[in-house]
């Protein structure tokens, strides 16, 4: 008579077959979900304060407020598991009573490059990535998208 093979044994098989650069290996453990960090550097005139409310579809990461050169991080792990592209972080900043804003993490253009670290400042002219290739913010190429908000 034939036995069924338990579920544990079926999960260590599939877990077998997944690319082994999907999974990583954390310090708190063993993770399928890579690890992504953003960070927020104010680059605006010194003396402007910057206010910065980042979203996603899943989390709302709250208010903060940004000195000159101060810098905001967060990082998470995306599902693997769930349709790839759809993870996507954006931010709203605020200075002289206007709003701006983009998404600092897209998976279908940031994971093309292999970003696992994005660093970015935010200027007047548009946020600026930084580039491993060349060590400065010279990827400036996004620009804020179109907000007809205006604040009081």
């Amino acid at each position: 008579m034939m036995t069924r093979p338990s579920i544990h044994v079926i999960i260590l098989c599939l877990l077998l077959l997944l690319p082994s650069n999907l999974m990583v290996i954390t310090t708190n453990g063993f993770s399928l979900y890579p690890r992504i960090h953003v960070y927020m550097t104010n680059r605006l005139p010194k003396g402007t304060l910057l206010t910065l409310h980042c979203k996603s579809k899943d989390d709302d990461l709250g208010v903060h407020y940004l000195n000159y050169n101060e810098q905001y991080t967060f990082s998470f792990h995306y599902n693997i598991f769930r349709f790839q592209g759809y993870t996507l972080f954006f931010c709203g900043f605020t200075w002289n009573g206007k709003l701006h804003w983009f998404e600092v993490y897209n998976w279908k253009r940031d994971s093309s490059y292999g970003r696992e670290n994005l660093r970015w400042v935010i200027e007047e002219d548009g946020p600026c990535l930084f580039n491993y290739a060349t060590h400065d913010f010279d990827i400036c190429d996004f620009g804020y998208k179109p907000s007809q908000l205006k604040l009081v």
